[in-house]
């Protein structure tokens, strides 16, 4: 069998854009499997709310979000690409992380620019770190590959704190510090994503769209044309989940009972199937130690 990083580097070399889901556990990575979904992208947002109901503006750590990889890559049979936030220290730190989460099988790993404690890409008051300071942390990544083909991506968040034409050079010294692919956070119209598809015209690059952020949201074939070679969108569960939960729980508060809502549920036997059950009794049943 491929590996998962080997397996994600084939897929873009096709000439079609390859579309991430954000998931953030094991079973929001399973129906998105379910679905169809070729590659899978586990940002720090989403595990920051569902982990510990907070925003994403640093909390979480290196440990956290390399076990939130591991159940999520224990659970499916896709390419994770998995948010290695700044490093988490210096370029002996970023290299470290860059292991750990390889270890937990991450397929692809991306490192950003920002000052820590980092925030969301689109939230108002970041800074970054000098250029030359996240070169040497993306070049101890690539030092530190056990696999040549997990993907290393280098983000910067600067087009929103320099402007994008300094985002731009970012883009290229990091690409040739040994990142395999670019994603420069936040461009805000689309005249900028063409932009940074020109600049960049042999390069995996890749788009984030967050609903309510400041890029604009443009489908796949749109993105495509421009240049990019992936989009994520990282958000969309963790926003339509909690609305979910929120509708349910008032309707089971106020009535005492969720048939009012059912509609909304997988039943009882539905779910088990989902998640296995099955599979489960019949292997109970095959190593059942008879009397």
């Amino acid at each position: 069998m491929k590996k998962m990083a080997t397996l994600l580097r084939q897929r873009l070399q096709q000439p079609e854009i390859l579309l991430l889901p954000g998931v953030y556990d094991a079973l929001s990575a399973k129906v998105a499997q379910e679905v169809g979904y070729e590659a899978l992208v586990m940002g720090g947002y989403a595990i920051a709310a569902s982990r510990l109901a907070a925003p994403d503006i640093g909390y979480l750590s290196r440990t956290e979000m390399a076990m939130a990889a591991k159940t999520i890559t224990a659970a499916v049979d896709l390419p994770l690409l998995v948010d290695g936030d700044t490093g988490y220290g210096n370029a002996l730190s970023a290299r470290h992380t860059l292991r750990e989460l390889e270890a937990v099988g991450a397929a692809a790993v991306l490192f950003e620019d920002q000052v820590w404690p980092k925030r969301c890409g689109h939230m108002a008051g970041k800074q970054v770190v000098e250029a030359k300071v996240h070169a040497v942390k993306l070049r101890a990544a690539a030092d530190a590959k056990g696999d040549p083909d997990t993907l290393l991506i280098a983000r910067t968040d600067s087009r929103a704190v320099l402007g994008l034409d300094a985002a731009i050079e970012r883009g290229k010294l990091y690409l040739d510090s040994g990142a395999d692919a670019l994603f420069i956070e936040a461009p805000q119209n689309e005249w900028e994503l063409e932009k940074i598809g020109k600049a960049f015209p042999d390069t995996v690059l890749m788009a984030n769209m967050i609903e309510g952020g400041r890029t604009p949201i443009l489908t796949p074939k749109k993105l495509e044309a421009l240049g990019f070679s992936i989009v994520t969108w990282p958000c969309s569960l963790i926003y339509t989940v909690t609305k979910a939960l929120r509708e349910v729980l008032t309707a089971l508060k106020e009535e005492g009972t969720t048939d009012g809502v059912k509609e909304r549920m997988l039943s009882f036997a539905a779910f088990n199937a989902f998640i296995g059950l099955d599979k489960y009794e019949e292997l109970d049943k095959k190593y059942k130690e008879t009397p």
